[in-house]
């Protein structure tokens, strides 16, 4: 029988998995599937002339969540997690290159605006401070929640929100407010909602089945884990289809888009982890679809670490990976601050 996988080994797992995932796959990323070589190692990225093993705004922008969760002690603060972004967007922070050299265009769009909303309000607008960052949020939320600006850069980013959380509507709390500075349609809201809560069902031991039966439940019964309130409906209908771990597994490559679309890239992640029995395999299923294959990569090596703890990752990725000293950093400050809760 299997020794239990220690927490602190899942939450390396987690964060090394991300990025592991995400380096595999920023190489091939928008090339179409079947249009290049099967992605199996650490390649060099062309698309931005990087060496191998440089991992891109996945991780780091999970990594801006995670110390902002962090340094605000394992609460949400939306204009400081956006100070983070700016402050990588701009001067590369918590970058693998030292600068931004990727960045989506929705994410950017949305920095813009609150760099110029929050340089005008340090100029020193009379309104209150809460009251300016609420009117803030409020134009933010106004001018992205189009169908347009459903893409997956918060998805992409929410997995602290489940490591760091205090409990599991704590995660889901954490996981909603995490995607409102950039992505605040519902859409974009339910999926990092319904992602945090499943990593978060792992971090505690939770099997593959239990997990592809709580989803469901999660979307096809009100109330559920996750919301009060229906889960939003094109979100629901194509992830609400999985009922049982067999509806995943009988689910071909073929049906699967692996596009930068929120909807397409949660299912894209979730495929590949339901449909492998190791860490590598989920990795390389993930980064193969191609098209958006770091990010699909990045949702789904989070998950999959989760669930097979970080000694499951192969040793020559992370070899390869640059940038380990920031991994290694807030994975241990999440253990430490676990460590610390009741």
């Amino acid at each position: 029988m299997p020794q239990p996988i220690p927490l602190s080994s899942r939450i390396r797992g987690a964060i090394y998995g991300l990025a592991v995932c995400d380096a595999l796959g920023a190489p091939v990323e928008f090339k179409p599937r079947g249009s290049f070589e099967r992605v199996t190692s650490m390649l060099p990225n062309d698309n931005f002339g990087l060496p191998a093993g440089c991992f891109t705004d996945d991780t780091a922008m999970t990594l801006c969540l995670a110390h902002s969760l962090l340094d605000c002690g394992g609460h949400s603060n939306m204009i400081d997690q956006v100070k983070k972004y700016i402050s990588w967007w701009q001067n590369g922070y918590m970058s693998s290159t030292g600068s931004c050299f990727d960045i989506g265009v929705s994410t950017r769009s949305a920095l813009q605006t609150w760099a110029d909303m929050l340089h005008l309000q340090s100029r020193g607008e009379d309104s209150p401070v809460q009251d300016a960052h609420s009117a803030m949020l409020a134009k933010i939320t106004h001018e992205f929640s189009k169908d347009e600006y459903c893409g997956n850069g918060s998805l992409m980013r929410v997995l602290p929100a489940a490591l760091i959380a205090s409990s599991a509507s704590n995660v889901v709390e954490l996981a909603k407010e995490s995607s409102l500075p950039t992505h605040p349609h519902l859409r974009c809201v339910h999926a990092c909602m319904i992602y945090a809560s499943l990593v978060q069902q792992l971090l505690n031991g939770a099997s593959k089945t239990e997990l592809a039966v709580s989803l469901s439940e999660s979307i096809n019964e009100i109330p559920s884990n996750i919301s009060d309130t229906p889960i939003e409906a094109v979100l629901s209908e194509r992830i609400g289809r999985y009922r049982s771990i067999q509806d995943w597994e009988q689910t071909t490559a073929d049906s699967i888009r692996s596009t930068g679309y929120v909807v397409d890239t949660l299912e894209a992640a979730l495929w590949a982890f339901f449909n492998s029995d190791t860490f590598e395999q989920a990795a390389l299923q993930a980064v193969n679809l191609g098209y958006d294959s770091d990010t699909v990569g990045a949702i789904c090596g989070g998950i999959a670490g989760t669930y097979y703890g970080f000694d499951a990752i192969r040793q020559d990725w992370l070899r390869d990976l640059k940038k380990k000293e920031l991994l290694d950093e807030a994975a241990q400050e999440i253990i430490d601050h676990r460590n610390k809760l009741p």
